[in-house]
């Protein structure tokens, strides 16, 4: 009968450790790869029977960090873990590979791989995030470039395409039906379709035609229409008509590319939209469904840098001088970093780098894909790494930049949540090779938090890849 063990497997290379999770003895070659090789893993039982949920290996951070499904904190005084060490290292912290631990506080696991001791933490903790389902592009028919933005309504998640706006269950991803676009005829507006849409805290959706100061057609126009439903099964009403009033702003400028709604349409919300390759984003007030002007508020803003085509501006509250975060743009490119904007100075309150480069990772870049979660006590970002052929999905605990921006790292890696950017994760999330390549780095992140702010539920689009969606729960 094969015994089966689940080993913590210790690989010692140059300037620190790499750590490999194997589930078999039989299955292990000594060939290792030199790259690290770190990645989460599901539905494997621990010596007490209980799931582990997420098992991950910070090289970065020299963390490693178990979630348990079962395993409640009192259980957890007294933990079985399986260490298999490297023949080119030497386990110095205990005198056996199977050691018992009190995973209630950190532990300490060192080890000497001939150059060096190097100390690992290891946390515990019941799960933080678990991933409900994904979808790839062929899966929800998705067409070439066509689908960039998710919207949370009620049970479901709507997801965007051009010319339809299909909506699925969150529980499990079933498609449930399409959108009424009964009363809109897209083809007869300057801009033929919605690049873009976005959903309010209420469940309310939204979707604009959008505006370029470039190309315009023949006998086109500068007029965007700004539509919105009342949840899925609603028909479409005309939520504002807006001749875009940009000219005195030099250069390329796009509007209806990201739009950002905080509050209940049908009782009071702001409605934030972006002017791409501009510091500036457009603001509308909105009370019980219809717009306290048909003109937008202009908010300049100075990040220190010039924003691109995709400016993402996500406030974490509800008000004209709420804070907000911006994605960032740093040489004209877009960049995996944190921005987090004064709302009465519109200056940064905090920016943090935009990598820390280190032997034992890359960076994708991309990261203007990002939504904002206040659990309370915790508060974090959201965020897709990516590039042109693939994505992976990060968590930045942000309650630092918000309670002390000041005193906070800015190396993006002191706040990032274990696991959740890990060597090589972006290999199991590529672009569909029918629909090609992802040429400019689109996609959504859209949160869906509970009344109580125990848990909440977080889904990721990548255009021409597919959809993910998390369940969160709030730390113990």
């Amino acid at each position: 009968m094969k015994r089966i063990i689940y080993l913590l497997y210790v690989l010692l290379i140059g300037l620190g450790s790499t750590f490999l999770i194997s589930c078999s003895e039989e299955e292990m070659d000594e060939s290792l790869p030199l790259n690290p090789v770190l990645n989460p893993f599901k539905a494997v039982t621990a010596q007490d029977g209980n799931q582990i949920v997420y098992a991950t290996i910070s090289n970065e951070n020299r963390t490693i960090h178990f979630e348990f499904a079962k395993l409640k904190a009192e259980q957890r005084k007294a933990v079985p873990v399986n260490l298999h060490i490297s023949k080119r290292a030497k386990l110095i912290s205990h005198n056996d590979t199977i050691v018992t631990l009190d995973l209630t506080k950190p532990c300490e696991i060192t080890v000497n791989n001939l150059y060096k001791d190097i100390t690992y933490t290891i946390t515990a903790s019941a799960p933080f995030r678990l991933e409900l389902w994904r979808k790839n592009a062929a899966e929800l028919n998705f067409v070439r470039h066509n689908n960039a933005a998710l919207a949370f309504s009620g049970e479901y998640l709507v997801v965007h395409e051009r010319t339809k706006f299909d909506y699925y269950k969150i529980a499990d991803g079933t498609k449930a039906g399409t959108l009424s676009f009964e009363g809109i005829d897209w083809a007869t507006l300057t801009r033929t379709v919605p690049l873009f849409m976005a959903g309010d805290d209420a469940g309310n959706i939204v979707a604009t035609n959008f505006y370029r100061s470039v190309g315009i057609p023949v006998g086109g126009n500068n007029i965007i229409h700004m539509y919105w439903w009342e949840g899925v099964t609603a028909k479409p009403k005309l939520l504002f008509a807006y001749d875009v009033d940009l000219n005195d702003l030099p250069g390329d400028k796009d509007v209806g590319r990201r739009i950002y709604v905080k509050g209940n349409i049908k009782e009071h919300a702001l409605l934030y939209m972006g002017v791409s390759n501009q510091n500036m984003f457009l603001r509308w007030e909105i009370k019980k469904g219809q717009v306290v002007s048909g003109q937008p508020e202009k908010v300049a803003y100075d990040p220190g840098y010039q924003m691109g085509m995709q400016p993402t501006v996500v406030p974490i509250e509800f008000g004209k001088e709420s804070n907000y975060f911006i994605s960032r743009y740093d040489a004209g490119a877009a960049k995996v970093a944190i921005t987090y904007m004064d709302g009465k100075t519109n200056k940064p309150k905090y920016k943090s780098e935009h990598h820390i480069q280190d032997i034992y990772h890359q960076w994708l870049g991309g990261g203007y894909a990002f939504d904002y979660l206040d659990l309370g006590a915790e508060k974090y970002i959201f965020v897709i790494e990516q590039n042109n052929n693939y994505w992976m999905r990060e968590i930045y605990n942000v309650t630092g930049v918000i309670n002390n921006p000041s005193g906070t790292s800015t190396n993006p890696l002191d706040y990032v949540v274990a696991g959740t950017r890990v060597w090589n994760a972006w290999l199991d999330s590529p672009m569909d090779p029918v629909l090609g390549v992802n040429g400019n780095v689109t996609g959504d992140v859209v949160i869906k938090v509970s009344p109580d702010k125990k848990t909440a539920i977080v889904a990721f689009l990548c255009t021409n890849s597919g959809v993910v969606v998390w369940e969160i729960n709030a730390r113990e």
